[in-house]
C-alpha cells in the first residue's frame, strides 16, 4: 500500500460537513485502511472479538513484561512468576490446549530472559502512553518500552509475541505503527527517537531501523484524513482480501474466507 496513492483516492469531504474532532489510534488506522467494513464492525457497532490463544499470550506476555521492568525483577524464577500472576485464561478450547500456550509463553520468557543479560541499554518507558494533539484531532497510542542508549540515543520497542512472517503480518503495517509510535514518543514524551524496534520476544530477533523524521508530515497528514472521514461516517466498501486473516470471517456478510 503506497500512502500518497490512499491520500489521492480518497478526498477529505467539504470543510463544512467534517466533524471538529476524533481520537485515532494505530488499531483503527489499520482497521480502516485494511478493510473498513472491519472497522465499522469493531468502532462504530462495538461487535466484540471473540477471545484467541495468541491473542491471551500476547496480553499475558505484555503484561508480564511490563511488571517485571517497573520492578527491576532480580531472576527468571520472579519473571516467570510474574508471568503466572497474569497468565490470561480466556480463548482457549480446552486445559490442553491452555497448557501448550502456557509452556509457548514460559519458553518466550526464559529466552527474553537470556537476551537481556547481555542488554547495554537502560529500559526506561514501559508500556507509556502517548496523547497528542493533530489539528482539531487526537492521536493516542501505546508504546511497549523506550529504551536510552549509552550514547544517548532513545529507541522505540514494540515487542511482538507472534512468528515472524506469520500469516496476517504485512510489512507496511509494521512499518506505519513503529512511524506512529516514533511520532507519539516525540510529540508526547519529549524525546527524539533515534532508532525504531519490532521485537520478536520468541526468538529474540530486532527488525531494527533508523527514526526518519522526513516522512512525517506525510504520516500527520495520513492520520488526519482517516480521522475526517471514520468521524464523517464514510465506511467505504469492503476489501475482501483481508477476509482470510479478519476476526470477523465466520460472521461478516461480505466475507469470502472458508467456512
Amino acid at each position: 500500500m503506497e500512502v500518497r496513492a490512499w491520500l489521492d483516492a480518497h478526498p477529505a469531504p467539504p470543510a463544512q460537513k467534517r466533524p471538529r474532532e476524533f481520537e485515532i489510534n494505530f488499531s483503527r488506522l489499520r482497521a480502516y485502511l485494511e478493510c473498513p467494513w472491519e472497522y465499522k464492525l469493531r468502532f462504530v457497532d462495538w461487535q466484540r472479538q471473540p477471545p484467541s490463544a495468541p491473542g491471551s499470550l500476547g496480553m499475558t506476555v505484555h503484561k508480564a513484561l511490563e511488571s517485571f521492568h517497573r520492578e527491576e525483577a532480580p531472576d527468571l524464577a520472579r519473571l516467570l512468576e510474574l508471568y503466572d500472576k497474569h497468565f490470561h485464561h480466556a480463548g482457549f478450547a480446552d486445559p490442553k490446549e491452555k497448557e501448550l500456550w502456557y509452556k509457548k509463553g514460559q519458553a518466550m520468557l526464559k529466552k527474553y530472559w537470556k537476551d537481556e543479560e547481555s542488554r547495554r541499554t537502560k529500559a526506561g518507558y514501559m508500556e507509556r502512553e502517548f496523547i497528542f494533539p493533530l489539528g482539531p484531532h487526537t492521536v493516542r497510542g501505546m508504546i511497549d518500552r523506550v529504551d536510552e542508549h549509552p550514547d544517548g540515543r532513545f529507541e522505540v520497542i514494540d515487542y511482538k509475541t507472534g512468528a515472524e512472517g506469520e500469516a496476517g503480518e504485512s510489512a507496511f503495517f509494521q512499518e506505519l505503527q513503529l512511524k506512529i509510535y516514533g511520532l507519539g514518543c516525540k510529540e508526547a514524551l519529549g524525546l527524539d527517537p533515534a532508532l525504531l524496534t519490532l521485537y520478536y520476544v520468541a526468538t529474540g530477533h530486532r527488525k531494527t531501523v533508523d527514526y526518519d523524521d522526513s516522512g512525517e508530515e506525510e504520516l500527520k497528514e495520513l492520520l488526519t484524513r482517516a480521522a475526517v472521514l471514520m468521524a464523517a461516517g464514510q465506511h467505504l466498501p469492503a476489501n475482501t482480501s483481508f477476509c482470510p486473516s479478519c476476526v470477523f470471517r465466520k460472521t461478516c456478510q461480505f466475507s469470502v474466507a472458508p467456512a
